[in-house]
């Protein structure tokens, strides 16, 4: 392996929640060591005491490794996480003492063959109330319509004065609107707040018939600066977006969900980067998933991203959230036509319903380079269990339609990217066949997968869910989303 390869690894395996618990763990174990050496061996205090000193001290070492590296909670109170933290630290030394006594005294074990089982079934644990519970997010972005990171300036609306039609702005952000009325004022205040205030906003109406379109126009703070459209019909996404690129002027073009949100700096980072890089065609920000309620998990927290020319990465793992994403113009431009018509525009894929984003980002990533911005500054909003999910089917024919368009724009991609080709194709196979389980056809779900071996836990552990009922497909959802994102790869 190269250098950067063994640089790349580390930044990979250090961005896992889990290998992060674990240093720090073991950071805290040591500090406990050394301090308890320092009181009683250097500076003679009384053992208890010393021990006592030090194992407070180490405890705080841990809360703050844990919280502020490890699981970077989005809000919550110190009081609240520390106290769920020291009781989690106590209940982690009595179970310690009663598994071993269990697998000792009950069952017999060895105790040579007890403490290193005790060992790793304890951190285990111990990681799952931490992650769960002690440090769970607590954030409630519902509550955005007073908190003052969300609110525009006392003056919002006064600054940003109507663009003059032959002077266009450096940021087009578009926005796509159906039915949007109940989250929709919440987004366009997130606008009115950004610092950087050079953007139009090209607000699409794919033939709404709430009050979206009232809200969208009325909406005092981006008055001048919202330019309203209006469909004549209800098309899919991909096509509206299409449609709403159109009518874009920006050198830079963003996208925001109508019920989605963004942090001030949002859009000046994106900028500064795009300014400093001219070779980088796109540029996301770190994303909090929130329910309405609660921020659920961050993106990079998972899968940390990978800058410069980085397409084999992005398809192996696509990190871009929609609403976080902005583009070069130029790098939008310059895309390949669709393979099917020349006379189509080659942004948004208009016979894709569920993968269009991907895509887009997909052929930018192929040619231009891409960065990042290390901070949570999009919120994207998710309504229950997410119902993409349910959609694996489709997700299989698209992403096999995906592989064909590739092969075809690029010369020599099968050759070049023979390892791509392998994973979409066993990606659409495990789609295709969890579609067959959720249809109650487990044996041939099983007999699809065949070809391709059970090498991942992933396909292992389907492989035995599918002997269950497809009724089951919800629960067992659930479950495998709960599991560390290194299991479902």
């Amino acid at each position: 392996m190269t250098s950067d390869e063994y640089r790349r690894l580390i930044r990979s395996l250090l961005a896992r929640r889990w290998v992060r618990f674990c240093l720090v763990t073991g950071l805290t174990a040591l500090v406990y060591i050394l301090l308890g050496a320092l009181f009683v061996q250097a500076w003679g205090w009384p053992l208890l005491l010393g021990n006592a000193v030090a194992y407070v001290l180490s405890l705080l070492v841990a809360y703050f490794g844990q919280c502020r590296w490890t699981f970077q909670p989005a809000g919550g109170l110190h009081r609240d996480m520390a106290l769920r933290f020291f009781w989690v630290q106590v209940g982690g030394l009595l179970l310690n003492s009663v598994l071993v006594s269990i697998l000792t005294w009950l069952l017999g074990l060895s105790y040579g063959l007890a403490m290193p089982l005790v060992s790793i079934l304890v951190p285990v644990c111990l990681y799952l109330l931490c992650r769960f519970w002690v440090f769970r997010p607590s954030v409630s972005p519902a509550a955005a319509e007073t908190d003052p990171r969300f609110l525009p300036p006392a003056d919002a609306g006064q600054h940003l004065a109507e663009t003059a039609p032959g002077d266009p702005p450096r940021v087009s952000v578009i926005m796509n609107s159906l039915n949007s009325a109940d989250k929709l004022e919440e987004s366009l205040r997130c606008l009115a707040a950004q610092t950087f205030t050079d953007f139009e906003v090209i607000f699409w109406d794919n033939g709404s018939t709430d009050q979206s379109p009232f809200i969208a126009q009325a909406y005092a703070p981006l008055l001048g600066r919202l330019r309203y459209f209006r469909g004549e019909e209800t098309v899919p996404l991909g096509a509206a977006r299409n449609l709403a690129l159109r009518e874009a002027r920006g050198e830079y073009i963003a996208f925001l969900d109508c019920d989605d949100l963004w942090r001030p700096e949002k859009l000046a980072a994106q900028v500064e980067i795009f300014d400093a890089f001219p070779q980088v065609g796109l540029v996301c920000t770190d994303t909090e998933i929130f329910n309405g309620k609660r921020v659920l998990r961050r993106i990079f927290a998972h899968t940390r991203p990978v800058d410069g020319m980085a397409f084999a990465e992005l398809m192996r793992r696509q990190w871009i959230s929609m609403s976080s994403a902005m583009l070069r113009r130029s790098a939008l431009e310059s895309l390949a036509p669709m393979p099917a018509d020349d006379s189509a525009p080659p942004w948004f894929d208009e016979s894709l319903n569920v993968c269009e984003e991907a895509d887009l980002f997909y052929r930018i990533a192929h040619d231009w380079e891409l960065a990042h911005v290390d901070a949570p500054l999009t919120l994207w909003r998710v309504h229950g269990m997410n119902t993409t999910f349910r959609k694996f089917s489709q997700f299989a024919d698209e992403t096999l339609r995906i592989l064909e368009k590739h092969c075809r724009i690029y010369p020599g991609y099968e050759e070049e990217h023979a390892d791509l080709v392998d994973l979409l194709s066993r990606r659409a196979a495990f789609q295709h066949a969890v579609a067959l389980w959720r249809e109650g056809k487990g044996a041939q779900a099983r007999e699809l997968l065949a070809p391709f071996g059970l090498k991942s836990f992933k396909h292992r552990l389907f492989y035995v869910a599918s002997f269950l009922p497809g009724g089951c497909f919800d629960l067992a959802a659930k479950l495998y989303f709960a599991l560390p994102s290194l299991l479902r790869r």
